[in-house]
């Protein structure tokens, strides 16, 4: 109800006021209106003993009580409310002394602890450290240990003391998966550029690692890459690649230390007639051994090989020795009991050779110490009685011929 008020009248005993009976049934409610709300209608539930500056009633469950402001008794409930300050003034959570303020949510409780000022996250902390600028992060000596990306920026910062050449306090970059090796100060691939095959070398006079060829500084070292043989060869392609030496056949192959040693484990050949490439049916003392081409076969004098051609049909052509150059239709001088071989093998088949007594096409042959062929090779072992002069024909063309002088 609302507040009565006892009417005093315009003057006194003037009686416009209330009666007493009317005044006291005021008061009487008055009091019971304030009896109700503050107590059980017969007993205020209010007590102020002990009241002191700052204090505040508060409710201990059967009475009002006097209690300090500052202190909660109970868990403070904001009710979806939040707490908050005026003015931009700060909210300020001070535990006394050494004490430690605990933040719990959930299951997990961050201590931010009293002795050291360490917060304890026992769990992951998501936050975004980043700046529009390098220039706009903390201080390097402010704080050092400080965290940071720089939008834009492909390297992460720390907050670091140098002391390494006297740098101090620094944002210094951090390298990651996305950084180039010349972001180390002491690298520089910017000035002179790598090229292929190239390695980091250092150069004390720029004090920094520079890109050079790799065998640069190795000159004392050689080394073989290829390695030729008779047939084949072979490159190493990796740095313990192993080079092997295999003997043919008859050949062992060994090595002891850094020596290879090579024997021969066959059969030396220690005569002529071993030989796959001799031919020595019928020789006796004196022979002698010539190359037809194909074998070495014995002869039983010293004998001159000519090489025969052909100028078209007009004339043989003659090399080999007693002639310094090729010679048409020469005039040749043989000796009784030496062999001569008439190679006409490049074109015997267009120009048959043949040795006579007499000129022309149909001069008489004369075959005395002849052997092989005309078309090929012919051997003549000139016999102790052949006449003095003797002719060599074409069988097919008259104009190829010459003279054969007998020497005595």
């Amino acid at each position: 109800m609302a507040k009565q008020s006892i009417g005093l009248g315009a003057a006194a005993n003037d009686n416009t006021g209330d009666t007493l009976r009317v005044g006291g049934d005021k008061i009487n409610d008055n009091f019971d209106e304030i009896y109700n709300t503050l107590g059980n209608g017969t007993t205020l539930a209010v007590t102020t003993s002990n009241a002191a500056l700052g204090h505040v009633l508060k409710y201990n469950g059967s009475n009002f009580v006097s209690a300090d402001f500052g202190q909660l008794t109970t868990a403070l409930d904001v009710n979806s409310n939040i707490i908050t300050s005026a003015s931009n003034g700060n909210v300020t959570l001070q535990p006394n002394g050494t004490g430690d303020v605990l933040i719990t949510a959930g299951s997990v409780t961050t201590t931010f602890e009293g002795t050291d000022g360490t917060v304890d996250f026992p769990t992951s902390v998501k936050y975004k450290n980043e700046y529009t600028a390098i220039g706009n992060a903390p201080a390097a000596a402010t704080y050092p240990g400080y965290f940071f990306t720089v939008d834009g920026d492909d390297n992460p910062y720390v907050n670091i003391n140098i002391t390494a050449g006297g740098v101090g306090d620094t944002r210094a970059a951090l390298l990651t998966q996305y950084s180039g090796i010349n972001a180390l100060t002491d690298v520089d691939t910017t000035t002179t550029a790598p090229t292929n095959n190239q390695v980091l070398k250092w150069s004390q006079s720029a004090g920094k690692w520079l890109p050079g060829d790799d065998q640069a500084g190795i000159s004392s070292l050689n080394l073989f890459q290829t390695i030729n043989a008779d047939t084949g060869s072979t490159t190493a392609d990796t740095q313990t690649d192993t080079l092997t030496i295999t003997g043919g056949t008859n050949i062992n192959t060994s090595i002891t230390g850094d020596t290879v040693t090579i024997d021969f484990a066959g059969t030396i050949s220690t005569s002529l007639n071993s030989l796959t490439d001799t031919d020595l049916t019928g020789l006796v003392q004196g022979d002698s051994l010539f190359y037809n081409g194909t074998s070495w076969v014995r002869v039983a004098s010293p004998i001159t090989w000519w090489e025969l051609g052909a100028n078209a049909s007009n004339d043989y052509t003659f090399s080999g020795p007693g002639f310094p150059t090729t010679a048409s239709d020469p005039t040749l001088y043989v000796h009784r009991g030496f062999t001569y071989a008439f190679d006409n093998s490049s074109n015997g088949a267009s120009h048959p050779f043949r040795i006579q007594t007499t000129t022309g096409l149909s001069g008489n042959p004369y075959t005395s110490g002849q052997s092989g062929n005309a078309n090929s090779v012919l051997y003549w072992t000139v016999p102790m009685d052949a006449p003095n002069t003797l002719y060599y024909q074409c069988t097919s063309h008259a104009a190829m011929n010459g003279t054969i002088i007998v020497v005595n």
